[in-house]
């Protein structure tokens, strides 16, 4: 009897032991059989996407981009316009007139001999001289021979001459043919009185009816020279036409108030 009961026990708990493996089975087998995996939304990706580039924006302001150093821009080298001064008293480009007069102290440093056929010793600024003598050169080769009838004068030479020119002709005629004192180029040593040297070497409006005359006016700008008085200019200038009267303002300067066909006052805006 005691065995029976010992078999029917170890049966029994078999049993209970399969019944809760079948159970564990069986619930195992409904949650696999309903179980349906989540399928992420719309919304889900969008969530995705900003955490994304939330994290990479991040991590392009932690971790800065060198900029690049521009290269420096240079600055370009400012333009000087060449000027010309025509108020101080040694510059070869003075304006001397009535209405600009110079000193009657004043004497050119640089005065020198004119080796040319002159009328006695005459004398110029050193450029203007030498200037003139292959002026002359040059005309002697066209078959031209000048003549300096008059180079500097000093305040003193052209006082004389102005007193002479008044005792003759009065003051009015005087004044409109001959400097006064102080408004004389001569005294700067860059004017010139020319002539012919075939004639009697007048220094009147004759000249102009000269091969010599006809010469200048072609090529004395070439070495420095302008006609200083030209016709129809007297109410710029201050001075009646002369023919005769050269003045020296450099070789370059020369050829610029030449082509222009202007007085100097009027190239370079001096008022009279």
């Amino acid at each position: 009897m005691k065995s029976t009961d010992k078999y029917q026990s170890r049966i029994r708990i078999l049993i209970g032991v399969f019944s809760v493996l079948f159970g564990v089975l069986f619930i195992l087998l409904i949650k696999l059989m309903f179980f349906t995996p989540r399928t992420l939304s719309e919304k889900d990706c969008q969530d995705c996407l900003s955490a994304i580039q939330t994290n990479q924006d991040s991590s392009a302001e932690t971790t800065p981009t060198p900029s690049s150093t521009p290269s420096p821009t240079p600055t370009p080298e400012p333009t000087v316009e060449p000027t010309v001064d025509t108020t101080t008293v040694s510059s070869i480009q003075k304006i001397t007139n009535k209405s600009h007069p110079i000193d009657s102290g004043y004497v050119p440093v640089d005065l020198t001999v004119v080796n040319v056929n002159s009328n006695g010793t005459q004398y110029l600024r050193q450029e203007a001289a030498s200037e003139l003598a292959k002026m002359f050169a040059a005309a002697h080769k066209d078959g031209i021979d000048l003549y300096l009838v008059s180079g500097y004068r000093s305040y003193a030479q052209q006082l004389a001459l102005y007193n002479t020119y008044v005792s003759t002709d009065g003051k009015a005629l005087a004044d409109s043919y001959d400097a006064i004192p102080g408004a004389c180029e001569h005294q700067l040593g860059l004017a010139v009185d020319l002539s012919d040297d075939n004639r009697d070497h007048d220094i009147d409006n004759s000249f102009e009816s000269t091969a010599a005359y006809q010469w200048l006016l072609k090529h004395s700008y070439e070495y420095g020279y302008i006609l200083r008085f030209p016709r129809g200019k007297e109410s710029i200038t201050g001075i009646a036409y002369n023919p005769w009267s050269f003045r020296y303002i450099g070789v370059e300067e020369a050829k610029k108030v030449y082509d222009s066909g202007l007085t100097l006052e009027e190239y370079y805006k001096v008022n009279d």
